[in-house]
């Protein structure tokens, strides 16, 4: 069995937001794999940079957290800066999941202001900033 190389890369800040959407989470704790840090260096290169400096802000104190409609148990973070929004798509352990998974990033890139209104109007807002 191959071991999987996990980075440790924060906490939900307001898990009772999730859990109230999807049921009791095995953890707080988000991880991302190296296989996903390659996925978003080959598919997102240009948003790499950003993800090294936001990716734990987007996860600690997103803007918005939507559910994603289309995958079950899993959840958009965005985070607005002055000059972008980033959106980090976070697959989150739920209970009745195979024991010992923590909540996990799938991908990470930049989202347009057009992008991300049409992005909300599709999915449900489970939090926002006041």
């Amino acid at each position: 069995m191959q071991t999987v190389k996990l980075q440790y890369l924060g906490k939900i800040a307001n898990i009772k937001i999730l859990e109230k959407e999807f049921g009791k989470l095995q953890t707080d704790i988000v991880i991302v794999t190296q296989e996903r840090i390659s996925h978003i260096k080959d598919r997102h290169p240009e948003d790499y940079n950003l993800f090294e400096q936001y990716a734990e802000k987007c996860v600690v104190s997103p803007d918005m957290i939507l559910k994603d409609s289309k995958h079950n148990g899993t959840v958009f973070m965005l985070k607005q800066l002055p000059d972008t929004n980033l959106n980090i798509v976070v697959r989150v352990a739920l209970d009745t999941d195979e024991k010992g998974l923590k909540n996990s990033i799938m991908t990470f890139y930049r989202i347009r202001n057009k992008n991300m209104k049409k992005l909300i109007e599709k999915h449900e807002i489970l939090y926002k900033r006041e």
